[in-house]
């Protein structure tokens, strides 16, 4: 009878110890996301410039920053070709020495930066830096 028992207890354990469903990474990913973007935004990065918000897309496996440009940067003409490489390079810099985004790199993740204007609310910039770019 006591051995009835104990294989019921352990039954009921294995059930329920199954039924308990770990977080993936891309599903931590997302939540991280969420979380920082409640937590810590709107946050002013520089004159002109506020982090909205930070997103994770499981399908397309990328984690994007979205920021408002205001002031003297709310400008399209001052977006040459020469500034948006720029840009590029210098975000591509961030990524590779940063170790916040280590996870996210070591998964092969791909980083979306978009930056909207405040005046317009259209889109000023958007780049994506994929794994083959920050390897």
């Amino acid at each position: 009878m006591q051995g009835k028992k104990v294989l019921v207890v352990m039954a009921a354990a294995t059930v329920l110890l199954g039924a308990c469903k770990r977080e993936t990474k891309d599903e931590r990913f997302r939540r991280e996301c969420e979380q920082y973007t409640q937590k810590d935004c709107p946050r002013e990065m520089m004159e002109g410039i506020v982090l909205d918000s930070l997103s994770y897309d499981i399908g397309s496996r990328t984690r994007s920053e979205f920021y408002t440009l205001s002031g003297t940067l709310d400008n399209d003409s001052l977006l040459t070709d020469d500034v948006r490489n720029d840009l590029r390079e210098s975000l591509l810099k961030d990524v590779k020495n940063s170790l916040q985004l280590k996870a996210y790199k070591d998964e092969g993740i791909s980083m979306r930066y978009v930056y909207i204007s405040q005046a317009s609310g259209k889109v000023l910039i958007e780049l994506t830096l994929k794994q083959e770019d920050y390897k």
